[in-house]
């Protein structure tokens, strides 16, 4: 069971919950880590030392892994285009898998953090000009990590590695949000169990995979606001959506029914978990109506069987 957890929303220890970590296994801490295109690394020093603090404290002694999470440069201009934006990201990217220091610095934060690996959140690799140096580059720092884990968030459209890539990457976390049905619903079980059968094409084996759980809304209109399903829950209409009046839109949650389908699926199918995007768009797991919770007692219902 991985989280994302973004560090600036767990500053203040207090939206910790430290029985949600008798489910978390992986933690994914985000948003304080970067590289620029000359493979330097930067850290929001303060930010990721408090969030990894308040982790450490919270979790305790139990045995649950905590990762840094590493994204790259951007576009260096703005585009209307997409393909044209991911493509100037892609070759920012490359400049740094290119750089010949970015591996030693990244193996500089974790040694000196002691993180249990680090993950790579790429959006999105266009073509072969751009895999072909990651994976080069995956390859490499693979071999510096040792025992250190090595993990990729990807869409399962946009896999293009190599054979020793396949190998190098330890975890898989599938982006299997922001994808819609006829009905506005926002990653429901269907695409998720269609989408994820998808996976097959690839030559990733089932046990290092986890499946992303989306624990947020995206509107019907597919439009950029994000809405937290712990301020919403208690909104809803019985069929899942809630309407925003303010913005004139409707939003459709995976709650704890849908959540629990899909972790039933991912555990019988063989996958080696689930992922969640991310922790603080939850209530605790000891409340009823928690998604954290629901995958906790899927998979201890599934172990007692």
């Amino acid at each position: 069971m991985t989280s994302y957890v973004t560090a600036n929303s767990v500053q203040d220890i207090g939206r910790l919950y430290s029985e949600d970590f008798d489910i978390i296994t992986d933690v994914i801490l985000f948003g304080c880590a970067s590289f620029d295109s000359t493979g330097e690394v930067n850290i929001q020093k303060n930010a990721l030392e408090k969030a990894l603090s308040n982790l450490r404290a919270v979790i305790g002694e139990r045995d649950v892994s905590i990762h840094v999470n590493l994204l790259g440069p951007g576009p260096l201009e703005s585009h209307d285009d997409y393909s044209k934006a991911m493509r100037d990201q892609g070759e920012q990217h490359t400049k740094a898998f290119k750089s010949g220091v970015l591996e030693d610095n990244i193996i500089a934060l974790v040694d000196k953090y002691d993180f249990d690996g680090v993950y790579f959140d790429y959006e999105y690799p266009m073509d072969y000009t751009n895999w072909t140096p990651f994976n080069r580059f995956l390859i490499r720092l693979d071999a510096k990590l040792g025992k250190k884990i090595l993990g990729l968030a990807v869409s399962e459209w946009d896999i293009k590695l190599s054979p020793g890539s396949y190998t190098a990457v330890d975890r898989f976390e599938i982006m299997l949000y922001d994808i819609y049905d006829d009905e506005g619903r926002h990653s429901t079980p269907e695409t998720f169990m269609e989408l994820s059968k998808k996976l097959r094409r690839y030559s990733i084996p089932s046990e290092k995979i986890d499946l992303g759980l989306p624990f947020y809304a995206k509107p019907s209109d597919r439009t950029a606001y994000w809405y937290a399903y712990a301020d919403y829950c208690d909104k809803l209409n019985e069929n899942g959506f809630y309407y925003d009046s303010g913005f004139d839109k409707a939003f459709w949650f995976n709650r704890p029914s849908e959540i629990a389908e899909k972790t039933r699926f991912a555990v019988e199918k063989g996958f080696g978990g689930v992922m969640i995007w991310h922790y603080s768009c939850d209530l605790p797991s000891s409340n009823p109506h928690s998604l954290l919770k629901a995958v906790g007692d899927t998979v201890s219902s599934l172990s007692s069987v």
